[in-house]
């Protein structure tokens, strides 16, 4: 089992007791926000809670370690903001007034939580154990590392083709889906919420109770600009449901393939011009480009049902004879009026998003005629008229960035940096980086880089590799010989916590005072150092065997001897007088 003493509680990684992580730079004197739980804090008698890694009006989450696995976890601790007061022990109470919404988000946090337990989807971040404790709820998750989908597509070019995101995506489809099974919705479906593991495999994060998602909730909400659909965003008889789920999954394909997300819900309530830009109408494949528009629409009545619907039409292309995709004019019926007056021409903005959207697929239309149907509409048309024909200037997206469409991801080079004489936490926060797998294997001696620094990589600086190349590190730990510290006079504890400063191994230290290291001096403090081997300014290998002596003398053998003669004494009075 590790020394938890000996753990990085910003990434749980055994740094060897460094005051600065080597592997990820916290400073262990750093402390978590107020209103949190402390680093070192025990839940459940088991889980150890590191640094916070994020926090919403729903939750806060630290990484942990498992005291009974040695793994690294994810802590999820209930405390929705505003409701939650946290306490001097660190338990958690109700705001007065505030109960029923604590209470009931309580229950749903939970019973989402045991649900993703009781499942095998395969795109859901395993959760380990859900309990009661310090009066709210704790749910602890496996620590998958990766990135951010979103961050993800800005190191690959932008966008990906359809062949590459179909393989991606179809589990994570099928774990939507099952979760919606369940009658569990996410209404946070984004590109920020979608992990790439180092296996390469979707993730889907942050299931949270469903008042987080709601823009006129309570709660402080947490919605995603151009992936949350118009339904979240306070219209009075407008009701999330199972489309809401397609329109997030959606949105993160449409970012995908086209490079970009779609405008803001309620912009496109108001002036729906999403287009798609000719050259990705020409490489998509029409079914997809029809479950995209499908799916994509911003009244929830014209969407897409369900993940079922929206997979069929995507995978097997399916397309329904009365969807969107098939008829430019769509019937839409107007929004009810908004809450609180504050989105209050809904039912003009339904009218216009009508027109709109018919306007929308008009110029899809016409821009798949011009391309992709090009051949079966205008098939003896010679190559110069057709070269008049889609000469046509379609409708341009404002930006898309730099994307190479049609590059494939493991086919763009890389040149790896020299990472030798850099310490690894500053390799880990640099994003510049993100493209290698770096893995730490080892540490080793060197008269040549500092403690803490890279000393060999195993690929060499300036070769040209693909992208998630691994690259095995190895740290230092500085030169091999260094000058003894001196021990005498230190407390035990004290002893060994300056043997492992200087690099010594916890292991090779040997000091038990039930066993042989102990000596008798009168002459010192009781408990403290009195020798030690090899001796204080001898030159040595930080791997070798250390060990020191403890004092036994307890300082209680004067005050036994002067008693001992002050019976004597009076032995010797009583002898005298019974003689006299």
């Amino acid at each position: 089992m590790i020394n938890t003493e000996r753990l990085c509680f910003g990434c749980m990684n055994d740094n060897g007791g460094e005051k600065i992580c080597p592997v990820c730079g916290y400073d262990s004197a750093s402390k978590n926000p107020e209103d949190t739980l402390p680093v070192k804090f025990t839940v459940n008698n088991r889980y150890l809670v590191g640094k916070v890694i994020s926090a919403n009006g729903e939750s806060i989450t630290y990484i942990g370690w498992d005291n009974i696995e040695s793994s690294v976890v994810e802590i999820k601790e209930y405390f929705p903001k505003g409701f939650a007061r946290r306490n001097p022990d660190k338990t958690v109470s109700m705001v007065k007034g505030g109960e029923y919404t604590f209470n009931e988000g309580l229950m749903e946090f939970a019973e989402i939580n045991e649900n993703i337990i009781g499942s095998e989807l395969p795109s859901l971040i395993p959760v380990m154990s859900v309990f009661e404790e310090n009066g709210t709820v704790y749910a602890i998750s496996a620590h998958i590392t990766g990135i951010t989908l979103e961050r993800f597509l800005e190191k690959n070019g932008g966008s990906l083709k359809w062949e590459q995101a179909r393989a991606l995506f179809l589990p994570l489809i099928d774990t939507i889906k099952g979760m919606n099974d369940l009658n569990i919705i996410h209404r946070g479906i984004s590109a920020e919420n979608i992990i790439v593991s180092r296996d390469g495999k979707l993730r889907i994060a942050n299931y949270s109770i469903k008042k987080l998602r709601y823009d006129d909730s309570e709660l402080e909400s947490q919605l995603y600009p151009g992936y949350s659909p118009v339904e979240l965003y306070g219209f009075e008889n407008m009701h999330d449901g199972y489309y809401t789920d397609v329109y997030g999954l959606c949105a993160v394909l449409f970012r995908v393939l086209i490079g970009i997300a779609p405008p803001e819900a309620l912009v496109r309530l108001r002036d729906d011009s999403m287009t798609v830009p000719a050259k990705f109408a020409e490489e998509l494949p029409r079914h997809v480009l029809a479950a995209l528009a499908n799916g994509l629409q911003v009244l929830p009545e014209n969407r897409t049902r369900n993940i079922e619907q929206l997979k069929n039409e995507l995978v097997y292309a399916e397309i329904s004879e009365n969807s969107p995709a098939h008829s430019a004019h769509t019937q839409n019926e107007p929004a009810e009026n908004l809450k609180n007056g504050k989105k209050s021409s809904s039912a003009k903005y339904a009218v216009i998003s009508a027109a709109c959207t018919a306007m929308v697929f008009l110029v899809l239309a016409a821009v798949l005629i011009f391309t992709v149907f090009k051949e079966d509409v205008f098939p003896d048309k010679t190559e110069s008229s057709s070269s008049e024909e889609t000469s046509v200037n379609p409708p341009k997206v404002e930006s898309i960035g730099t994307i190479d469409s049609g590059a494939e991801v493991t086919a763009k080079q890389y040149s790896v940096p020299e990472f030798r004489g850099k310490y690894y936490a500053d390799i880990c926060e640099n994003d510049e980086y993100e493209m290698f797998d770096l893995v730490v294997t080892d540490k080793a001696y060197s008269d040549d880089f500092p403690k803490g620094t890279i000393c060999s990589q195993s690929v060499a600086a300036k070769s040209e590799v693909v992208r998630d190349t691994k690259i095995e590190l190895v740290i230092s730990l500085g030169p091999q010989q260094i000058k003894m510290p001196n021990l005498i006079g230190m407390e035990k504890d004290a002893a060994i916590v300056e043997l492992l400063k200087q690099g010594f191994m916890y292991e090779f230290i040997n000091s038990d005072t039930e066993k042989e290291y102990v000596k008798y001096d009168e002459d010192s403090k009781p408990g403290v150092v009195v020798d030690q081997y090899p001796e204080y300014g001898t030159m040595v290998s930080t791997d070798i065997a250390v060990e020191f002596f403890i004092n036994s003398y307890t300082g209680d053998e004067d005050s036994e001897s002067s008693l001992n003669e002050s019976s004597e004494e009076s032995t010797n009075i009583s002898s005298t007088q019974q003689q006299e």
